[in-house]
């Protein structure tokens, strides 16, 4: 199935870590849905915080904030949040 648009899924966070995609992709966005205490790293890495990080967000995005990335993954994705609040991880 070929993708007709870039970021066509989501994956939704709080503040456990896990993985956005395991297999290559495209990070594209992430929409704060409850401002973040400290900050979202994302490693190019399918099941661990290690390897390459693709993205970290500045300290404390708040709600409502949308952060346009739009880089891509050679492996996969693994998202580390903040301490506190939420956000959805935009991807293809």
């Amino acid at each position: 199935m070929e993708e007709t648009f870039q970021g066509q899924s989501y994956a939704v966070f709080t503040t456990v870590a896990g993985a956005i995609k395991n297999r290559p992709g495209r990070l594209m966005k992430i929409m704060v849905t409850a401002t973040v205490t400290g900050s979202i790293t994302v490693y190019d890495n399918p099941s661990a915080a290690s390897g390459n990080i693709i993205y970290i967000s500045a300290s404390a995005p708040a709600v409502g904030q949308l952060l346009v990335i739009d880089v891509p993954a050679r492996s996969g994705m693994w998202c580390v949040p903040g301490s506190a609040g939420g956000f959805n991880v935009i991807y293809s």
